[in-house]
């Protein structure tokens, strides 16, 4: 995986980056994005959900999406504000989000990446949902697919 494209390589595209991580095990897949810097990766790809954004399915939502990635007891929390049709994420923790979502890394990384589906996720045990839960399953959504 590692050998033919750098995983945290901000050049890559977010289709290059999906097939990596489509294409990779679990070891792999942590082993490449500590390597590269998990903060640097994540960074990236919420900028990418930012990039991706679909206004038209989020027209009526104002509201704050707080995401908690962790790895190794480390939390990444980031929040995506959705409002009068933008959306901005950023580094942090929301004041007071309408849906907070938490997953492990790599289960993370194969959300967004578009091979895992968040129901599949969340019955496992692997996507944890607070708040709103309905209003969960809309978010994958607002986003355009890899």
């Amino acid at each position: 995986m590692a050998d033919e494209v750098d995983i945290g390589s901000i050049d890559i595209t977010p289709e290059q980056f999906a097939e990596l991580v489509r294409s990779a095990s679990d070891d792999q897949i942590e082993t490449g994005i500590r390597q590269a810097g998990i903060e640097v990766v994540l960074d990236r790809i919420f900028q990418g959900m930012a990039e991706r954004f679909v206004p038209e399915k989020a027209a009526d939502v104002s509201t704050d999406i707080q995401w908690v990635v962790t790895d190794q007891g480390n939390e990444y929390p980031y929040q995506v504000a959705v409002k009068d049709g933008t959306c901005a994420a950023s580094r942090g923790r929301a004041e007071s989000p309408r849906v907070t979502l938490t997953a492990g890394l790599v289960p993370f990384l194969r959300l967004i990446s578009g091979q895992e589906n968040g129901v599949q996720l969340f019955m496992r045990g692997a996507l944890k949902v607070g708040g709103d839960l309905l209003f969960s399953q809309r978010v994958q959504t607002f986003f355009a697919t890899v």
